[in-house]
């Protein structure tokens, strides 16, 4: 994509159920304009392959969620840590990172 092509919400869709998440996640991630942005750019930095796992998706999802108004250098450490199950809970992405916020 060029500079900042837009992707369509149905590309959105196709995207982030390939990382697992469920159909009411994916509702509530495609309804804000801002959690879908992280998300997409959360998937788009990540060299990990991400599996598609729905407890994989759910700890991305409270990640992109996190740090949906902003840039955080961090955030592809904590995406790699999600991916290779070194964080397997919300709590730890909120509060171990909290500072992402």
């Amino acid at each position: 994509m060029s500079k900042r092509e837009e992707i369509s919400t149905e590309e959105l869709e196709v995207k982030f159920k390939s990382i697992g998440l469920n159909d009411k996640s994916l509702t509530e991630a495609i309804k804000s304009k801002f959690i879908r942005a992280s998300l997409d750019k959360l998937i788009n930095e990540t060299s990990e392959e991400i599996p598609n796992d729905p407890s994989i998706a759910a700890l991305l999802l409270a990640l992109a969620t996190a740090t949906q108004k902003g840039t955080f250098e961090l955030r592809p450490k904590v995406t790699k840590e999600i991916v290779s199950g070194r964080i397997k809970s919300p709590k730890q992405v909120e509060g171990k990172y909290s500072f992402v916020r």
